[in-house]
């Protein structure tokens, strides 16, 4: 959902300079791979946590940060969420989009209400992502649908996720997976959350690979992003 731009924004000029803070090294990657397609972007620098993310801040002519931190935590306020509050009160001027791994009411208006300018699942199509970060380098603010409906408890759609392309069919369990490496799990984090073993992770990534046409991790969850799979 995008909305009319903020006061005192001024729209910057092509490309639009991008940095990236995400502390899943799969997920960093996968995004950058995605945004340097587009010539309208450039991602200029990454970090792959709260410290280094700071120091993005001091790029003169940043545009847009993608922040894909943990805003959960057991005891004191969460890191992304800190994170959003410190860069908004830094730069002003910087466009925060925040990716986020869950659809958590309380996550998504805790990130709103630090600062973000824009929510996107981490799982939202490449298309989708670009067309976010050019809004909000123009000073709109931007939700994604499936956010929004959160947000506003509108009814909930039909299909619960976009159709996969026409020759590619995963199997529920390797849609999990799909989603577990999109967000940067370990094999052996994702053998936990599954509950099963390391070695059934490993078989399943074998298969996944091979219906998507790709060879790694990385180019996996670059296939998601792109094509809208989960």
């Amino acid at each position: 959902m995008l909305q009319k731009p903020r006061a005192g924004i001024k729209r910057h000029t092509l490309p639009i300079q991008v940095a990236i803070v995400a502390d899943r090294d799969t997920t960093r990657r996968a995004l950058v791979t995605v945004l340097e397609h587009d010539p309208d972007l450039l991602v200029v620098a990454s970090a792959s946590g709260v410290v280094d993310g700071e120091k993005l801040l001091e790029i003169a002519g940043l545009a847009v940060l993608l922040v894909n931190l943990d805003l959960s935590a057991p005891e004191g306020p969460p890191p992304g969420v800190h994170f959003i509050r410190l860069c908004k009160e830094r730069r002003p001027d910087v466009g925060i989009l925040s990716l986020k791994r869950r659809t958590d009411e309380h996550l998504l208006r805790a990130a709103l209400d630090a600062g973000a300018d824009a929510c996107c699942l981490a799982t939202t199509s490449q298309t989708r992502l670009t067309q976010a970060i050019k809004a909000v380098a123009e000073g709109a603010t931007w939700l994604d649908p499936e956010i929004s409906r959160i947000l506003f408890h509108a009814a909930p759609p039909t299909a619960s996720r976009l159709p996969l392309a026409a020759d590619v069919h995963l199997s529920p369990r390797e849609l999990d997976i799909l989603r577990l490496v999109t967000d940067g799990y370990t094999n052996e984090e994702m053998a936990m959350r599954l509950a099963c073993a390391p070695a059934t992770i490993k078989t399943h990534l074998i298969h996944l690979f091979a219906k998507l046409g790709v060879h790694d991790r990385v180019s996996a969850a670059v296939v998601a992003l792109r094509g809208g799979l989960l």
